[in-house]
């Protein structure tokens, strides 16, 4: 099929038609472009305050996890005191002798 001059004028007129609809295309590409950049942007903001935020959750965990330690250590030091005062006082005459030189010379005799 041959194209005849009536064919040409009439596609000619539409041609601005055509141009528009492909600006606006190609327009629209652009626009999602800039879109998808700003979101990818702000997700990678979001992505370094997460980690700067949980970086500070694990510092206050650690330091709550050794405060905790150093307390049940002191509680436990104190009962360690505690129960050592009180057998003193109950059971005075089983309490070993103490001194420098005691344990110092082990005999090994066969």
């Amino acid at each position: 099929m041959s194209i005849k001059p009536i064919d040409l004028q009439t596609n000619i007129g539409q041609m601005h038609e055509v141009a528009r609809g492909e600006q606006a295309r190609t327009e629209g590409v652009v626009e999602q472009q800039h879109v998808l950049e700003k979101e990818s942007d702000e997700k990678s903001r979001l992505v370094q305050s997460r980690l700067e935020e949980n970086k500070k959750a694990e510092r206050t965990i650690i330091k709550r996890e050794e405060g905790g330690q150093e307390r049940r250590q002191r509680e436990r030091g104190r009962e360690r005191e505690h129960e050592e005062k009180s057998e003193e006082e109950h059971e005075p005459a089983r309490r070993p002798a103490k001194g420098n030189h005691l344990g110092t010379i082990i005999d090994v005799k066969k």
